[in-house]
Protein backbone atom coordinates (compact mmCIF):
# COMPACT_ATOMS: atom_id res chain seq x y z
CA UNK A 1 0.00 0.00 0.00
CA UNK A 2 3.02 2.43 1.14
CA UNK A 3 4.77 2.00 -2.47
CA UNK A 4 1.52 2.84 -4.36
CA UNK A 5 0.95 6.03 -3.14
CA UNK A 6 5.34 7.66 -2.67
CA UNK A 7 5.08 9.14 -6.16
CA UNK A 8 1.41 10.63 -5.15
CA UNK A 9 1.03 14.26 -4.52
CA UNK A 10 -1.73 16.73 -3.42
CA UNK A 11 -5.28 15.84 -4.59
CA UNK A 12 -4.17 13.22 -6.40
CA UNK A 13 -2.66 11.13 -3.01
CA UNK A 14 -4.97 12.51 -0.77
CA UNK A 15 -7.50 10.63 -2.56
CA UNK A 16 -5.74 7.60 -3.12
CA UNK A 17 -4.69 7.95 0.36
CA UNK A 18 -8.06 7.85 1.64
CA UNK A 19 -9.22 5.12 -0.55
CA UNK A 20 -6.80 2.80 0.63
CA UNK A 21 -6.81 3.71 4.26
CA UNK A 22 -10.88 2.96 4.13
CA UNK A 23 -9.56 -0.82 2.26
CA UNK A 24 -7.12 -0.90 5.36
CA UNK A 25 -9.32 -0.31 7.97
CA UNK A 26 -11.79 -2.17 6.90
CA UNK A 27 -9.79 -5.24 6.97
CA UNK A 28 -8.60 -4.90 10.28
CA UNK A 29 -12.20 -4.68 11.78
CA UNK A 30 -12.91 -7.93 9.68
CA UNK A 31 -9.84 -9.51 11.63
CA UNK A 32 -11.22 -7.84 14.79
CA UNK A 33 -14.30 -9.54 14.20
CA UNK A 34 -13.22 -13.08 14.45
CA UNK A 35 -11.50 -12.37 18.04
CA UNK A 36 -15.52 -12.60 19.66
CA UNK A 37 -15.52 -16.63 18.38
CA UNK A 38 -12.01 -16.99 18.53
CA UNK A 39 -10.81 -16.61 21.90
CA UNK A 40 -11.56 -16.86 25.32
CA UNK A 41 -9.14 -13.86 26.52
CA UNK A 42 -11.75 -10.57 27.44
CA UNK A 43 -8.48 -8.17 26.96
CA UNK A 44 -8.40 -9.24 23.40
CA UNK A 45 -12.20 -8.61 23.19
CA UNK A 46 -12.47 -5.65 24.55
CA UNK A 47 -9.47 -4.52 22.48
CA UNK A 48 -11.37 -5.73 19.27
CA UNK A 49 -14.25 -4.06 20.21
CA UNK A 50 -12.61 -0.67 20.98
CA UNK A 51 -10.63 -1.41 17.59
CA UNK A 52 -13.88 -1.88 15.35
CA UNK A 53 -15.66 1.52 16.86
CA UNK A 54 -12.62 3.61 16.45
CA UNK A 55 -11.66 2.42 12.65
CA UNK A 56 -15.61 2.49 11.75
CA UNK A 57 -15.69 6.66 12.77
CA UNK A 58 -12.79 6.62 11.05
CA UNK A 59 -14.00 4.87 7.46
CA UNK A 60 -17.10 7.50 8.24
CA UNK A 61 -14.45 10.75 8.46
CA UNK A 62 -12.40 9.35 5.80
CA UNK A 63 -15.59 8.56 3.75
CA UNK A 64 -17.10 12.13 4.37
CA UNK A 65 -13.99 13.77 3.18
CA UNK A 66 -13.85 11.98 -0.34
CA UNK A 67 -17.39 12.90 -1.02
CA UNK A 68 -17.06 16.36 0.20
CA UNK A 69 -13.51 16.72 -1.44
CA UNK A 70 -13.06 14.99 -4.75
CA UNK A 71 -17.07 13.92 -4.88
CA UNK A 72 -15.87 10.10 -5.17
CA UNK A 73 -17.48 7.33 -2.76
CA UNK A 74 -15.04 4.51 -1.06
CA UNK A 75 -14.24 1.86 -3.61
CA UNK A 76 -15.14 -1.60 -2.68
CA UNK A 77 -10.77 -2.40 -3.84
CA UNK A 78 -8.54 0.72 -3.92
CA UNK A 79 -5.58 -2.03 -3.75
CA UNK A 80 -5.21 -5.51 -5.06
CA UNK A 81 -2.04 -6.78 -3.85
CA UNK A 82 -3.23 -5.54 -0.12
CA UNK A 83 -6.70 -7.32 -0.70
CA UNK A 84 -5.55 -10.66 -2.11
CA UNK A 85 -2.80 -10.75 0.99
CA UNK A 86 -5.92 -9.93 3.48
CA UNK A 87 -8.26 -12.27 2.25
CA UNK A 88 -4.90 -14.82 2.90
CA UNK A 89 -4.59 -13.91 6.44
CA UNK A 90 -8.33 -14.29 7.38
CA UNK A 91 -8.54 -17.80 6.25
CA UNK A 92 -5.46 -18.48 7.94
CA UNK A 93 -7.05 -16.73 11.11
CA UNK A 94 -10.39 -17.99 10.49
CA UNK A 95 -9.37 -21.71 10.91
CA UNK A 96 -7.50 -21.26 14.58
CA UNK A 97 -8.80 -21.22 18.00
CA UNK A 98 -7.90 -20.43 21.08
CA UNK A 99 -4.38 -19.74 21.76
CA UNK A 100 -3.43 -20.62 18.64
CA UNK A 101 -5.57 -17.68 17.67
CA UNK A 102 -4.21 -15.59 19.63
CA UNK A 103 -0.84 -16.21 19.11
CA UNK A 104 -1.48 -15.35 15.21
CA UNK A 105 -3.74 -12.15 15.98
CA UNK A 106 -0.93 -10.93 18.36
CA UNK A 107 1.23 -11.65 15.25
CA UNK A 108 -0.43 -10.01 12.46
CA UNK A 109 -2.59 -7.51 14.00
CA UNK A 110 0.40 -5.29 14.55
CA UNK A 111 1.98 -6.53 10.95
CA UNK A 112 -1.01 -4.64 10.02
CA UNK A 113 -1.01 -1.17 12.42
CA UNK A 114 2.65 -0.89 11.17
CA UNK A 115 1.53 -0.55 7.61
CA UNK A 116 -1.31 2.18 8.58
CA UNK A 117 1.29 4.27 10.46
CA UNK A 118 3.62 3.84 7.44
CA UNK A 119 0.33 5.12 5.39
CA UNK A 120 -0.29 7.59 7.82
CA UNK A 121 3.18 9.52 8.19
CA UNK A 122 3.02 9.45 4.60
CA UNK A 123 -0.20 11.34 5.55
CA UNK A 124 1.58 13.63 7.46
CA UNK A 125 3.96 14.77 5.24
CA UNK A 126 1.82 15.41 1.97
CA UNK A 127 -1.67 15.98 2.91
CA UNK A 128 -3.22 19.58 1.93
CA UNK A 129 -5.86 19.36 4.55
CA UNK A 130 -5.01 20.18 7.72
CA UNK A 131 -7.71 17.70 9.11
CA UNK A 132 -6.79 14.69 7.37
CA UNK A 133 -3.09 15.69 8.48
CA UNK A 134 -4.07 15.89 11.84
CA UNK A 135 -6.77 12.34 11.72
CA UNK A 136 -3.47 10.66 10.00
CA UNK A 137 -1.12 11.63 13.05
CA UNK A 138 -3.82 10.37 15.60
CA UNK A 139 -4.04 7.22 14.02
CA UNK A 140 -0.47 6.85 13.50
CA UNK A 141 -0.37 7.20 17.80
CA UNK A 142 -3.19 5.36 18.36
CA UNK A 143 -1.89 2.67 16.16
CA UNK A 144 1.22 2.24 17.76
CA UNK A 145 0.01 2.29 21.05
CA UNK A 146 -1.93 -0.15 20.22
CA UNK A 147 1.04 -2.62 18.58
CA UNK A 148 3.18 -1.81 21.95
CA UNK A 149 -0.32 -3.47 24.23
CA UNK A 150 0.08 -6.21 21.57
CA UNK A 151 3.33 -7.28 21.67
CA UNK A 152 3.05 -7.04 25.47
CA UNK A 153 0.68 -9.22 25.56
CA UNK A 154 2.16 -11.77 22.88
CA UNK A 155 5.52 -11.66 25.19
CA UNK A 156 3.62 -11.67 28.41
CA UNK A 157 1.23 -14.66 27.17
CA UNK A 158 3.20 -16.91 25.16
CA UNK A 159 7.01 -15.77 26.00
CA UNK A 160 9.97 -14.11 24.17
CA UNK A 161 9.41 -14.11 19.53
Amino acid sequence: MNASLESLKGAEFEQSFLQQMIQHHRSGIEMAKLVSNHTTRAELREFATKMIATQQQEIDQMTGWLTSWFQASPKEVANEAADKEMRMHMSMLSGKKDADFDKAFLEMMPKHHHMAVEMCEQAEKKATHPELKEAAAKTAKDQQQEIKQLKDWAQSWFGPA
